[in-house]
């Protein structure tokens, strides 16, 4: 039975709200140690952090390590940032000394939390989504572990026949009242062009099985009109 790996060193209020949800949803689930990441389901890996948890790691650059491992471990990864960007400023100017104006910091700071976010989608194999809170985080990750997976088929593209000279001759002759496929053939094999077909003379037409005068004026006519096709 598929269940929901919790790593045995996350004691944080999301692994309860994960836990409690996961009872909700049926979803059977235990506690191991768990190498990388926070959570596994079956080939899924998630690494969940505070909004001022990734902002530290991305400032210490440990988050690049993790999810390099994660990518090497499993086939899905996803990472989901939880909380406010305000909130996570506030803890972060609370740990840093800087002489730098915070407005300033803030801007900063800013464009490093979200460039992080591009990174992970431009740079690596991970998903992120960054949602309002630690509930939100933990509905994510259980209602993932009740999807199923969708089997696509396989798109095989449409081998387009490459079109030759011959073909298009053949298709000229054909738009010709009377001219089948065979007898389009016939023709190129006795002349060689349309030019030559169109230059031939009724008694030469004649002589192809199923040509007769008839057919072999409308064919001269046809080819010989003041608008040439030059094929």
């Amino acid at each position: 039975m598929n269940k929901l790996i919790i790593d045995s060193r996350e004691n944080s209020v999301l692994t309860e709200q994960v836990e409690e949800k996961a009872r909700k949803m049926n979803i059977p689930f235990e506690k191991e140690w768990i190498e990388f990441g926070d959570y596994t389901f079956n080939n899924v890996c998630f690494e969940a952090k505070s909004s001022f948890d990734f902002l530290q790691s991305v400032q210490n650059k440990r988050l690049w390590k993790q999810l390099d491992n994660m990518d090497r471990a499993f086939d899905n990864n996803l990472v989901i940032v939880h909380g406010s960007f305000d909130k996570a400023f506030r803890q972060h100017l609370a740990h840093v000394k800087s002489d730098i104006n915070p407005k300033v910091l803030r801007t900063l700071t800013w464009k490093k939390f979200y460039g992080a976010l591009g990174r992970i989608i431009l740079d690596t194999d991970c998903s992120v989504i960054w949602v309002k809170d630690s509930l939100t985080a933990a509905e994510v990750i259980c209602t993932v572990c009740k999807m199923q997976p969708i089997t696509r088929e396989v798109y095989t593209p449409r081998i387009v026949k490459r079109i030759t000279t011959t073909d298009l001759r053949v298709d000229v002759l054909t738009t010709i009242k009377g001219i089948s496929l065979n007898k389009a053939k016939l023709m190129l094999d006795k002349f060689g062009s349309i030019m030559e077909i169109g230059e031939a003379t009724i008694s030469e037409l004649c002589e192809i099985d199923g040509v007769g005068q008839t057919l072999a004026e409308r064919v001269i006519n046809t080819l010989n009109k003041e608008t040439k096709m030059e094929i």
